[in-house]
This record gives structure tokens, sequence and C-alpha cells, in this order.
């Protein structure tokens, strides 16, 4: 096997452990209601959010799109990856009336909070809007014919952050959550222009990560953990970010805490005196849409009743948290394989046809 080969293999493994890792997180975040803000809530929601974007502009190679035909197979794929999923799962999670499909058309954390569905759904016409943004910007690069895309991407990123940050949010949210979606876009494009560095950065030696990731860890403690109730709980479904640089900086370094001990794991898996596997990881990496979709009811109306009716009124609330969210996560892998297996559509996969090829 070559090393471009090694090397492409490594970093796929890496992105896939990095989403196992976040997915977590979500979990985790979701045994609380919507504004309970215990300390470790208002930690992971200090960074796990902008993580899943940043990971996505690693996942993506950005090329310009061609001509009508081009824009309209990627509006396709996208609007069958994401958009298909949220209305299918926004009926499914809500009792039908036609007021509610206004809301479901809206589209922000808001009108799905009145419409008593997933509010998490949230994510999905955010995630759409924020591709298209992304797409834009990387079809001027095209037609200004830059040489350093990276660098261009890092560039349009501020502004689109700035955007994202400062814009006012309103009562009812933001049809299909655009402003949060120029923010999403920002970190999208934070990840495409550090690809390449996290490609070299994965290949330093065990050491080296280690280091990385305690220095990374530390930094991001000290933004979040050691300002103990200073911390503000920051919730992007509803552009409330507290303090906007505090907000950017633990974006910053709990993207890279996940990020360079992902890596380490990725290392340790293949190079440590007792090599193991990590395949279930990777594939909880791998099913973060289907999973995202499927956790939280069940864990919050099934499994934390259970837990709590389990454990006595003074049991560390944390530990059962921890205890449900593996659980959850067990049950959405389950179900992700069966819907997969059956109905793949629900979970934003269809069948490629001839439009979509071009």
């Amino acid at each position: 096997m070559s090393k471009n080969i090694i090397r492409k293999s490594r970093r796929i493994e890496t992105i896939d452990i990095a989403k196992a890792i976040t997915i977590f997180c979500v979990i985790l975040g979701h045994t609380t209601g919507n504004l309970d803000a215990p300390m470790f809530r208002r930690v992971l929601y200090a960074f796990h959010m902008p993580l899943f974007f940043f990971l996505a502009g690693l996942s993506i190679k950005p090329k310009a799109v061609q001509g009508f035909r081009g824009w309209g197979a990627f509006l396709y794929k996208n609007v069958l990856a994401l958009m298909a999923p949220y209305f299918v799962w926004g009926l499914v999670y809500a009792p039908f009336s036609y007021p509610d499909m206004g809301a479901l058309f809206y589209g922000s954390w808001e009108a799905l909070n009145r419409m008593e569905t997933l509010t998490s759904l949230w994510y999905l016409p955010c995630f759409f809007i924020s591709r298209v943004l992304v797409q834009i910007v990387v079809n001027i690069a095209g037609y200004a014919k830059v040489k350093n895309m990276p660098l261009w991407c890092g560039i349009c990123a501020l502004p689109l952050l700035a955007a994202g940050l400062l814009l006012p949010h309103g009562e009812n949210g933001v049809l299909w959550c655009a402003d949060i979606a120029l923010a999403a876009g920002g970190f999208i494009l934070l990840g495409i222009a550090v690809r390449k560095s996290c490609l070299v950065m994965a290949q330093q030696k065990t050491l080296w990560l280690i280091l990385s990731f305690i220095g990374s860890l530390l930094l991001f403690c000290a933004g979040t953990v050691f300002r103990g109730e200073g911390l503000a709980l920051s919730l992007m479904c509803k552009s409330d970010y507290g303090n906007r640089l505090w907000f950017l900086y633990n974006s910053v370094f709990g993207s890279l805490a996940v990020l360079t001990v992902s890596m380490l794991i990725s290392r340790l898996s293949r190079e440590s005196a007792r090599p193991f596997k990590i395949d279930a990881v990777t594939c909880i990496g791998r099913q973060t849409m289907g999973i995202y979709l499927l956790h939280k009811p069940f864990l919050q109306q099934v499994i934390l009743p259970a837990l709590s009716g389990i454990f006595p009124g003074d049991f560390p609330f944390l530990a059962i948290a921890l205890m449900g969210s593996i659980l959850a996560l067990l049950f959405s892998i389950a179900m992700c394989y069966i819907i997969g297996k059956f109905i793949p559509q629900l979970l934003g996969r269809f069948p490629r046809n001839e439009w979509a090829k071009g």
C-alpha cells in the first residue's frame, strides 16, 4: 500500500472518530431540558455544534459547480440528503395539522418548538443554507481563478462568522435559520482552510499529538470549566452565543482538542505496542445523521425516566446522563442499521439518478 493511500485512510478515520465524539457530546447535552444549564452542558455547548460544521468543512473537497445543470445536481443532492429527512421527521415527531405546516416550512428552532416537534431538526435547513453559501464562495474563487483556495476560504470565513454572530435573530428566528447558517458557513470554510494542515498534523509523532491534545484541552478548560459560573449556555440553535469572543475562543480550542485526541486514537490503534481496532467508533462517526435524528425522543422519554426510577434521588445526575447517553447511542445505531437497510431515504440516502450524476 502506498504512503498516499495510508494518509488518505488515516485522515478519513480521524474525521469519523471526531464525528463519533461529537455526536456523543450532542446526546449527552440532550439529557437536560432545553434551557437547563448544568456545568457539563455549558461546557459541551461551548463547542460541539461549531465542531460539527467544522468537520463538514474538513470532509469537503472544494470544487466549483458549473452551469445550470451543475447547480441543479448540487441542490438536488443536498435537498435529498438534508431537506427530505427534515420534512419527514418533522411530521413524524408531531401530530399533523395544517397550521403546523407553516412552522415546519419556516424551519427555525422557535418555529419547531411551537410545533412541538423535534427541535433538533433546525440543524438540517441551517446546514443546507450553509452548504449553498460555501459553494457560492467556492464558485467565486473558481471564476476569479484564485490560486490558493484554502487561504481564500479562510479569509471568506471571517465576514460570514461576523455576520452570523452579530445579526439580530428575532423572536421567531429567521427563515431556515439563515442567520445561523452564516456562522455555520464560516466554520465550514475554516474546516476547508485548514484541511491540509490537519493532514500534516495527523502525521506527527505520538508525543507531539499528546502534547497538542493536552495543550488545547487546557486552553479550552480555561475558557469553560475554569470560568465557573461566568460560563453562559451558548445555544447556536437560537443564535444565543453569550459572549461572542469567548464563544469563538471555545469553539476553536474545543474543536482542536477533539481533533487531536481523534488523531491520537487513530495513531495508537495502528502503531501502539498492542494495536486495537476502532471500527465501532468509526462506524458511529459514519452514522451521525441517523443518530442525530433518532436519539433524543428515546433518550428523554424512555431511558432517562427509567434510570431516574432505578437510582435514588441523590444519585449524581451526570452519572445517569452518561449511562442514558450510552444506551441512547446503542439504540440509535441499531435503528440506523434497520432503517438504512429497508428505508435509507429516511436518513437522506437516495440512489443516484442521471441528473444527480450530472
